[in-house]
């Protein structure tokens, strides 16, 4: 993501290395001209038959350059030292305040300022050098804060495809897959603590009817409002679901079957007082089957608990609907 940063930030170095007045070169370990800046290269070419820095020192320069040497193979940036640097045979030197960094094994960044009186080229360099420096400076900032943009709707967009991927599009609740993972993270948690766990299949009776009678939209927003009262209705902890068509999954952890059939018999009590208007003339309510099974731990797995539950709730249908039946 930050690829384009990079390229700038290497584009703008190679940009001020190519265009300063300094002596930038990559060094071997003895001095050697690997590599050079334009600065440097006129000046070498000067001196056709030289390959190495040292031999555009002077006697004492030479001294100081060994001694910046020995120090940067620390690793640690070395100098600034003054080197004597003879631009052309026959040019009085030239004084350069040089460091010299190591970045890889026998290979050193050479930099060397020249120590002059700062003219009037000089300083229209240095003015244009920092504007460009400035320019880049907020280009890169612009970069910066676009890329924070685009990571931002990154994630919100990957927030948004995991809600879409875990949830119900009708009813907002959590889809078959996501309640069956959560189920068996559950039941997980039961065997490793010991604790209770009881789940509820829920209903809707006649459904059916409902969407012969009343039309799609009408046994739409039927699902809608039921999986609204059903979510409002159990604690933070508990999970529910829909598992398919008109029924339902809830997870309750940490509850006993006894306090399990209290809430699915107030669940079956609030659901049948819920009224739905067809039109202005024409409203019904709705009721709900529920089976209720408690987790085993000694012999039961997931899917044993949901197929009690299940037979359960066919059994509930079996009775006349409208009642809540325990598992076996």
């Amino acid at each position: 993501m930050y690829e384009s940063v990079e390229r700038l930030i290497m584009l703008g170095a190679r940009l001020l290395i190519e265009q300063t007045s300094a002596l930038v070169a990559l060094l071997d370990a003895e001095g050697g001209v690997m590599e050079a800046n334009p600065r440097l290269r006129q000046i070498l070419a000067a001196h056709p038959e030289l390959h190495s820095i040292l031999d555009l020192l002077e006697p004492n320069s030479r001294r100081r350059f060994h001694t910046l040497l020995t120090s940067a193979q620390t690793g640690n940036p070395a100098g600034p030292v003054t080197l004597n640097v003879s631009e052309t045979p026959t040019a009085i030197p030239q004084s350069y305040r040089a460091i010299l960094t190591l970045v890889a094994p026998g290979q050193y960044i050479f930099f060397a300022e020249l120590i002059a009186p700062l003219d009037q080229l000089a300083a229209e360099e240095y003015i244009q050098i920092t504007s460009q420096l400035a320019t880049a400076t907020r280009s890169l900032q612009k970069t910066s804060h676009e890329l924070a943009k685009k990571q931002h709707e990154l994630e919100e967009a990957l927030a948004t495809s995991e809600h879409i991927a875990r949830t119900d599009d009708l009813t907002g609740l959590l889809n078959r897959r996501s309640i069956m993972l959560i189920l068996g993270n559950e039941a997980d948690r039961v065997r490793r603590y010991q604790s209770q766990l009881s789940i509820l299949m829920i209903d809707i009776d006649h459904f059916k009817q409902v969407n012969d009678r009343y039309g799609h939209l009408m046994g739409d927003q039927v699902l809608r409002e039921c999986a609204g009262l059903l979510r409002r209705s159990i604690r933070a902890i508990d999970h529910l679901g829909r598992y398919g068509g008109e029924e339902f999954l809830c997870i309750l952890p940490m509850t006993s079957e006894g306090a399990a059939v209290d809430l699915a018999e107030r669940l079956n009590r609030d659901i049948a007082h819920l009224r739905f208007f067809a039109n202005e003339l024409v409203s019904f309510n709705v009721t709900i089957s529920v089976g209720v099974s408690e987790m085993r731990m000694d012999q039961d797995t997931p899917d044993r608990l949901l197929a009690r539950a299940d037979a359960a709730l066919y059994a509930a249908k079996a009775k006349g609907r409208n009642c809540v039946v325990v598992g076996n």
